[in-house]
């Protein structure tokens, strides 16, 4: 990834403001994040945008990407379809949830951190787009977890009805 102001310099971060990325000699540390020289002189100067401030998207860049707070917090889908969301989303580690006594750890890390790495991982349109799709993975989440409970349920009774139980 390469600075937004000097392309030939790799960056080293994003703004926390504006979500450009920044190299080294671009950063501005305040508070323990990085802002760019722009940002950086607008809060100074007493023009700094308010919170309605909209931030570039960065979905897809990696570590470099900003996550956006709205997209912070757990994901059913991806507790719920661990596997299968970590290949839609390109969150490779995700595949862990398939090891055996690994899985269901995995399963929790990936509801709480799904939402973050899928927004690093995979190019999103915006982050009503995201919401959008991690909606439908919950959804259908559940519907493969009460799908599976009916089909349990199913299997338990004619498991049951099929065997004979004599007592004598």
């Amino acid at each position: 990834m390469k600075c937004a102001y000097h392309p030939i310099v790799d960056a080293v971060g994003a703004c926390v403001n504006c979500g450009r990325l920044i190299c080294a000699e671009c950063k501005v540390m305040l508070g323990g994040k990085f802002y760019c020289n722009p940002c950086a002189d607008k809060m100074f100067s007493g023009k700094a945008e308010t919170a309605t401030t909209i931030v570039e998207n960065t979905s897809g860049q990696g570590s470099a990407s900003v996550i956006p707070k709205e997209i912070k917090g757990w994901n059913w889908g991806a507790f719920l379809l661990n596997w299968i969301l970590a290949i839609g989303n390109s969150v490779w580690i995700g595949l862990l949830s398939l090891v055996p006594y690994v899985g269901f750890v995995m399963a929790i890390v990936l509801g709480v951190k799904g939402n973050e790495w899928a927004w690093r991982y995979k190019r999103w349109d915006s982050i009503e787009h995201f919401k959008r799709t991690q909606r439908t993975w919950t959804w259908w989440g559940v519907g493969v977890l009460i799908f599976s409970l009916v089909i349990g349920v199913i299997v338990g009774i004619a498991v049951i009805a099929t065997t004979e139980r004599r007592w004598w």
